[in-house]
């Protein structure tokens, strides 16, 4: 049965696994095949009409070439990047506790906000346990806290809190170069039909700004919170006139949530008809419209961010003493003496190049015995 021969090699962060080529020109080792696919004994390849070809030899390896596997290599491993964390999350999450599904995203001056809608209640105030939790270590109680997303098709990582809002959005410092279409303390008419449009002070025309499939954020109707969410537009109709300028509602996304049902699991994105969740009114002047984008993911707390001096910075040992003799050569440039200077210098490069050497570059080659074959 033909072996084959691995190696693994790094360079920087990346490892990766190598296979010998298998060709039989160029000097290079070829492996024992059959003519005929899908025999790998000769007696079988032959007595099937095919042609064995033994393995070539040579005593020469420097001709060898090393590539990627062409086929399935078990319990093979590549990781192609890697990172030094300069944060640390609780690996023990609860849904609620330390853990807020969230159902998007749209931009608040300039920033990435996050949506949270509950079903089937009323919205959301970070402020207000249990989300409360996600700026509860801050001195002001809203602001300067970090979070971690996860799931989402675009934010995952490490974001600021800014402003913990009470209608749903979760404003951060992660600024975003991007647009999008937005109208605040305006007067918008909701109608039994799943429609909003300009109430009588107001002449924006909606449906010049916004299209069918599109998503948008509502909040700011105290006179029916059930308006105020993420809802997807089914369509639009455009009309010079305001008030028939229409987008028509079709679905609301809310988070199920700890208490909401004992039957559901918790964290699920809930989806219903926007006829099932309007309140309709047209006494309310204070609505805020947010062009929005679906991504349902979710956030974690108890974040340990990389922000004082108790904090551990992951450096090697060479890294950490390069370090010490570069802060004795600044205090000896300070102090006038420069030839002290000059040597701590030196010995900050040598480490620095004793940690580079550090990280051989090239295979390392595993070489078994005879008896060591691949199956």
């Amino acid at each position: 049965m033909a072996s084959k021969k691995y190696a693994y090699y790094n360079k920087g962060n990346k490892i990766a696994i190598v296979q010998e080529e298998s060709t039989g020109s160029g000097g290079n080792l070829a492996v024992a095949h059959c003519t005929l696919g899908g025999y790998t004994t000769k007696d079988t390849c032959e007595a099937a009409g095919g042609q064995w070809i033994p393995s070539s030899s040579s005593s020469f390896s420097g001709n060898r070439k090393y590539k990627s596997p062409t086929e399935s290599v078990a319990d093979g491993l590549e990781i192609e990047y890697t990172y030094a964390p300069i944060y640390h999350v609780s690996s023990d999450t609860t849904v609620d506790v330390n853990k807020f599904y969230i159902n998007g995203w749209t931009i608040i001056g300039g920033y990435l906000t996050f949506l949270r809608h509950r079903f089937n209640t009323a919205e959301v105030s970070w402020t207000d346990s249990p989300e409360s939790a996600v700026t509860s270590g801050s001195a002001g109680g809203g602001s300067n806290d970090y979070i971690v997303v996860g799931g989402s098709s675009r934010w995952n990582g490490l974001h600021k809190v800014q402003t913990a809002g009470t209608e749903g959005q979760l404003v951060t410092y992660t600024k975003v170069n991007q647009t999008v279409p937005y109208f605040e303390d305006q007067d918008i008419d909701f109608s039994n039909d799943e429609t909003i449009y300009d109430g009588a002070s107001n002449t924006i025309h909606l449906a010049d700004h916004f299209g069918t499939d599109d998503y948008i954020w509502l909040s700011g109707n105290d006179g029916s919170v059930a308006n105020n969410g993420l809802f997807s537009i089914s369509s639009i109709t455009q009309s010079v006139t305001g008030a028939s300028s229409k987008l028509t509602l079709g679905t609301k996304y809310g988070v199920l949530w700890s208490t909401a049902s004992a039957t559901t699991s918790t964290g699920i994105e809930i989806e219903y008809s926007a006829a099932a969740s309007l309140g309709p009114t047209s006494a309310d002047t204070t609505i805020n419209i947010y062009k929005a984008y679906r991504d349902f993911s979710y956030i974690l707390t108890d974040v340990d961010v990389l922000n004082d001096e108790n904090d551990e910075i992951d450096l090697t040992s060479y890294q950490s003493k390069a370090i010490v003799y570069y802060l004795k050569a600044k205090m000896a440039e300070d102090g006038g003496d420069f030839k002290q200077r000059e040597y701590f210098i030196r010995e900050f490069k040598r480490q620095l190049e004793k940690e580079r050497s550090a990280r051989k570059r090239g295979p390392y080659i595993a070489m078994g015995n005879a008896n060591m074959r691949t199956l």
